[in-house]
């Protein structure tokens, strides 16, 4: 089984989704990531009717500036009516935001807290060249085992403090790009704290959007950096998976 811990269903268009939707089986797992109140509520409908999809209700910096107490209300009201909720995220930092660094923050500590009162993991976007998201988490966490820093994409030793904190660190398909930074981390990540994922469609490879089938390329490219048989890496994200996702079932 490969397992595709971020990713955007959610963001394809309805003909394109229900493409994707229907080549994938038992064979795959998926967890659906959104980025604002709309596209959590389509992905924990796709949950509803895909055994392979779960949720992860999130809200990205970019949306910042249209948060307020009623929207943490809102995804309360879905952790009570859904089964399939595994996680929050992506929550966190983005320079490329319109929103302020500040106010971006006090929204990340609102997700967090919502996190930690239904004891999900907390997924992590981080797009920015500094250690402040370190700095937030440890106000809040004493170990970072229930936290994923996804699409990781910076030297080691940003991700040695992660791992000192006992984080899980995910590599998405920006592996494939001639960034020898993001190679080096990947190299020096233990297993047991490696997750992978696509971040489809947003990641785009080669100038083009990327898809569900795009997991067994970072796969084969961790297997590869690693040396491992691909039975080898494909066991040892499901032990993570079934680690820190409790609430999948595979």
């Amino acid at each position: 089984m490969l397992v595709d811990t971020h990713c955007h269903f959610n963001s394809l268009g309805p003909l394109e989704r229900e493409e994707a939707l229907a080549k994938y089986n038992q064979s795959y797992c998926f967890i659906d990531s959104s980025i604002d109140i709309k596209s959590s509520h389509l992905s924990l409908e796709l949950s509803k009717k895909s055994d392979f999809i779960y949720s992860s209700l999130g809200f990205h910096p970019f949306y910042a500036g249209e948060f307020s107490s009623s929207v943490i209300t809102q995804y309360e009201g879905f952790i009570n009516k859904y089964e399939k909720i595994v996680a929050i995220g992506e929550v966190g930092f983005d320079s490329q935001s319109k929103i302020v660094l500040k106010e971006q923050e006090k929204v990340l500590i609102e997700f967090i807290k919502l996190a930690n009162k239904y004891d999900l993991v907390l997924t992590i976007h981080n797009r920015l060249a500094s250690f402040r998201i370190l700095e937030v988490l440890d106000d809040f966490y004493n170990s970072y085992h229930n936290v994923v820093f996804h699409c990781f994409s910076y030297a080691p030793e940003f991700m040695e403090e992660i791992i000192k904190r006992n984080g899980m660190v995910s590599f998405s398909l920006n592996v494939l790009r001639n960034k020898p930074d993001i190679r080096l981390s990947l190299e020096k990540c233990p297993m047991s704290n490696l997750l992978l994922e696509t971040d489809f469609p947003y990641m785009k490879i080669q100038g083009k959007c990327s898809g569900p089938a795009d997991i067994k390329r970072v796969y084969e490219f961790c297997s590869a950096v690693k040396g491992l048989e691909a039975r080898e890496t494909e066991e040892a994200i499901i032990s993570n998976v079934r680690r820190v996702f409790k609430r999948i079932d595979i």
